[in-house]
Parts: structure tokens; sequence; C-alpha cells
């Protein structure tokens, strides 16, 4: 005799005569990073995570000139407190991060680095009720505004001086694919530290749960088109990509520019 599935006498049993069974809950694709390899191997990072999946280091390799094999050539750790980034420890580069008790982030502060100028260089953020920062004010005198749409993608940051409200840098960003980022990855983070802190207040980009990765991204320096870049992107089977194809064109007639990115991931779920 034919024994039913256990799923199915409690579809039998649970619901009503007129009542439909419950939808089954879809997961959300979930993946980590593995690696990023830039156009040609000009550059490698690899990624390297605690049993928690949050990211505890990425190992920096560039292009050596004389035999064009990638050289590892730095190594970022990264430090967390209930399971948020409180740290970052980059060659001679020291960065710490503060929450407030309810987990948003409030501040990030420059407590090493070689450059006397950035030395205890900070950032101050306001957040919205989701934790998702909505404005950047950093020690030197600009501050950065961000605009989401309603799906959370960022749309738009803007650079001005704080006191005169001059526009500085400007970034539009549309098109977005409805896929999942590679910044979903990065478990604990609010705020993207991956490049150069310098220009964190310039370029303050870093979007997970939203809808994915922008297809058109348009710079404008001090309130003037500079560039405008499109983006093509092939996804792995969870939606993630795995390739991205950069196309930029410069407006003051100088030419334009291709670049393109490469990620592997592994844990994806």
């Amino acid at each position: 005799m034919k024994r039913l599935p256990l799923l199915s006498l409690l579809i039998v049993f649970a619901c009503g005569k007129n009542q439909a069974p419950a939808p089954i809950p879809v997961a959300t694709p979930v993946c980590n990073i593995s690696s990023e390899t830039g156009v040609n191997n000009t550059y490698k990072l690899e990624y390297l995570y605690s049993t928690s999946g949050l990211p505890e280091a990425v190992n920096v390799s560039v292009k050596n000139a004389a035999d064009g094999l990638l050289k590892p050539a730095s190594t970022a750790r990264y430090t967390y407190e209930n399971s948020r980034l409180v740290k970052v420890v980059d060659g001679a580069v020291e960065e710490v991060l503060e929450y407030t008790p309810a987990g948003a982030l409030t501040r990030l502060r420059v407590t090493k680095t070689v450059e006397p100028a950035y030395v205890n260089y900070s950032l101050s953020f306001e957040t919205d009720a989701n934790q998702r920062i909505t404005k950047v004010t950093d020690s030197m005198g600009k501050q950065t505004t961000i605009k989401r749409d309603t799906k959370g993608n960022i749309t738009q940051t803007l650079t001005t001086e704080t006191q005169t409200g001059k526009e500085l840098y400007r970034l539009e960003l549309s098109n977005y694919d409805n896929r999942k980022s590679v910044y979903d990855s990065f478990k604990g983070w609010q705020f993207s530290v991956l490049g150069y802190y310098a220009e964190y207040i310039k370029f303050p980009l870093f979007t997970t749960g939203a809808s994915g990765n922008a297809g058109k991204r348009i710079e404008y320096v001090a309130g003037k088109v500079y560039s405008e870049t499109t983006y093509t992107y092939t996804y792995n089977e969870s939606g993630f990509p795995l390739t991205e194809q950069a196309f930029t064109r410069f407006s003051d007639g100088s030419g334009v520019a291709t670049n393109s990115r490469t990620f592997t991931y592994v844990d994806c779920k």
C-alpha cells in the first residue's frame, strides 16, 4: 500500500474543506564572495570567513609587471563585536567603527595611518529606521547625502562643502537588475571599508538586501558631468554576479574606457 508523504498528511489534516494550504516559504539565496579578479589579472582579492560567516580578512595580490604573475601585496583584517564590524587593520592603517546600543553605525575613525593629514580623520553617520546610511559628514568639512528608491537601492549620492553647500561630487545610479549584489556577502557591515579612507566621503556606496546591481552610473564633478558608465553582468544560479563589464565615456572628449571584474563564491545556499 502506498503511504502518503508526511508533508501531504500534514496538509490534509491541517486544512479545512475550503481552506487552501499555506504557501511554503522560499529561502533567499545566499552566497559568500570568495574572490574578485580585475581585468587581465591586474589584481585579485581573496576573502576569508569565520565559522559564523563573517568576513575575517581579504588577501590582496597585484600583477607583477616583470613576469605578469600575481604577487601578494597586503592583507586586511576585520574584527567584530556582536556580529558588527568594529575594527579594520590594513597594513599601516587602522580604522575603528562605533555604533548605537541598537546597532546603528554612528562613527568611523582612522586611528593609525602614515598620512599625517588623516590621523584621527573621522566620519559621522546618520541612518534611517532600517539602519541604512542617509548622511555622512567628515572632519574635513564635507558631507554626503544618500537617496534610495523604494527597494533600498542607492540612486544618488551628493557630496558638498558643509559650510557653503557647494557641490563637489555627485553620483547617479539607475537601471538596477533585480538580482543579488556582491555586497550581500559582507555580513556585519553597514559601510564599505574596501576602498581608500580619503574617498569614503566621496563614494559611500554600500547596499545589501536591496535589488541588485546598477546598470548605469553618471559621475559629476563640481556640478558638471564627468563620466557615464554602463554595466552588464552574468550571474550564477543563485543570482549573484559572476562577471561585470563596464564601459565608460568621458564628457571632456578624452575618449572611452572599458573594465571588467570576475567573481567567485563559496557556501551558496
